[in-house]
């Protein structure tokens, strides 16, 4: 674990010297992620103000799961998300190969080159949204602060597989760079509340792509709504990781280097 830890701490250190080396573009580009992240809790903001809402739900709590949804990328993001493009551009420039001779894990290797300091900017502005929505609700208990906690490590687990599913994909279809459109289209799903789909479409979202749990089932732990469902949920979204790891292990198999 420390051999683990002392890695990602020196990529890091070597990915953010590099960054700042640049520092205005490094700032221009957290501005752009920042106001992008928070278009959608804008967009919420109005609707709530022009008299509509989300039935069964007020403004902060709205507005809770979609700061939870930014911290979830605040830290899915840097962590995990990079191996897309990581695994994209050395797959397309026949590098690939150079990761497979590490001492390491092939998955681990590609994780630690696309570790990325600047998305940690998303924390920033999914923060901010997070404690503006618990100034206006009743203040959670420490049950409720558990069970979030565990929700939470949860809703990383399922952000992580997404991850391994788009790196994985990139083996075989090389020219699939519009993997992240795909990612938004399928997890803003999950930035309003899950009340609002039917019942059918919850289940979907809960338990065959459990994007309810990158911020919905999270919220609703703090609000005092978590029922026995959320136990169920967490096992789906511990399948779904071990779905991607093994998804991405076989699409390895299926990687021809630059000859193929």
């Amino acid at each position: 674990m420390n051999g683990i830890l002392s890695c990602i701490g020196a990529v890091m250190r070597t990915k953010i010297a590099v960054q700042t080396a640049y520092r205005s573009h490094f700032f221009l580009s957290l501005f752009l992620m920042i106001a992008g992240d928070l278009m959608v809790p804008l967009i919420t903001l109005l609707v709530y103000r022009s008299g509509v809402a989300f039935p069964g739900w007020t403004l902060h709590e709205a507005l809770l799961i979609q700061g939870i949804f930014g911290i979830a990328k605040g830290i899915a993001f840097p962590l995990f998300f990079g191996m897309v493009g990581t695994t994209l551009r050395l797959v397309r420039q026949g590098t690939f190969d150079l990761l497979l001779l590490k001492p390491r894990s092939t998955l681990f290797m590609t994780m630690l080159n696309g570790l990325d300091p600047e998305d940690f900017g998303r924390l920033l502005s999914g923060g901010v949204l997070f404690g503006f929505a618990l100034s206006g609700i009743a203040a959670p208990d420490l049950a409720g602060w558990l069970q979030f906690a565990g929700l939470f490590l949860a809703s990383l687990a399922v952000l992580c597989a997404f991850s391994l599913f788009m790196s994985g994909l990139l083996f075989r279809w090389v020219g699939s760079s519009r993997v992240y459109d795909i990612f938004d289209s399928v997890t803003n799903f999950g930035l309003y509340p899950g009340t609002i789909y039917a019942k059918s479409f919850q289940n979907i979202l809960t338990f065959v792509i459990p994007v309810g749990l990158i911020a919905f089932m999270p919220a609703s732990a703090l609000l005092g709504r978590a029922g026995w469902e959320m136990a169920w949920s967490a096992g789906a979204a511990v399948m779904f990781l071990v779905l991607g790891v093994v998804y991405w292990n076989y699409m390895l198999k299926s990687y021809t280097s630059a000859g193929g």
